[in-house]
């Protein structure tokens, strides 16, 4: 059971920073001369570390330096190898890693909220209603199959994992990102995923990459702190 604990400041400022952060990149401010990607390329690393330094949860800081990398990875594949989507200048911006590691650490407080894992089940059934209808709705209403092909594994990775109310969560902390991204220009989605599914910009079951690359953080964060801890049983007694 995780510890109930006040959210960090980052928590209260993840909507306008995000904002701030997005119109930076956005393509509005590059045609009036200002090409605002430079600053946040120093800027949200800056952010991303303070957020690191301050944070009171060990296992969420071991959790937000894992996904800089694992993101990185990702996103060069999605982006620039199969290009799912396609970044304003064609390549993956410095700061979208540590933009990523920022959702997350955001995203993962509200596990920290009184009252979240006793009413655990509620909030699972209620977010699946919810999200089957949003994916169910874009693809009757825009033809989105690209959004019931992700819909369909985010379910599937939902049940594969014990720890589920966490992904009830991060989807909207993602879909808020995602909107706001590429209303900017930021980055903009293929309408045509695979040469053979379409999509809308962005789609909404995007969410699923978000939750997958939570999956792999939490597994990888675990296997940290688990040898951390092997690493001090060792440096006692019992191992000498």
């Amino acid at each position: 059971m995780i510890e109930a604990k006040p959210f960090h400041w980052s928590f209260y400022a993840f909507v306008p920073v995000t904002a701030a952060m997005l119109f930076l990149d956005s393509k509005w401010l590059l045609a009036h001369g200002l090409n605002g990607q430079m600053l946040d390329n120093i800027l949200v690393p800056l952010y991303c570390y303070a957020m690191v330094r301050t944070m009171p949860d060990e296992r969420l800081k071991k959790i937000m330096l894992i996904t800089i990398p694992v993101s990185a990875v990702g996103e060069v594949f999605l982006s620039m190898g199969i290009e799912l989507y396609t970044y304003k200048f064609g390549y993956v911006p410095i700061y979208v890693p540590f933009g990523h590691a920022i959702v997350i650490g955001s995203g993962f407080q509200l596990l920290w909220r009184a009252g979240v894992h006793e009413r655990a089940g509620v909030i699972i059934n209620r977010f699946l209603i919810f999200y089957a209808a949003l994916f169910l709705g874009v693809f009757l209403v825009f033809r989105d199959s690209f959004t019931v092909l992700l819909g369909l594994l985010f379910f599937i990775g939902v049940f594969a994992m014990k720890q589920r109310v966490i992904y009830m969560f991060m989807p909207i902390f993602v879909l808020f990102v995602e909107f706001v991204g590429t209303a900017f220009g930021c980055w903009v989605w293929s309408p045509r995923p695979f040469g053979f599914l379409s999509a809308t910009n962005p789609p909404v079951g995007s969410v699923m990459f978000y939750v997958y690359l939570d999956m792999i953080v939490m597994v990888l964060g675990s296997l940290w702190v688990a040898g951390r801890w092997v690493e001090k049983v060792k440096g006692t007694d019992l191992f000498s």
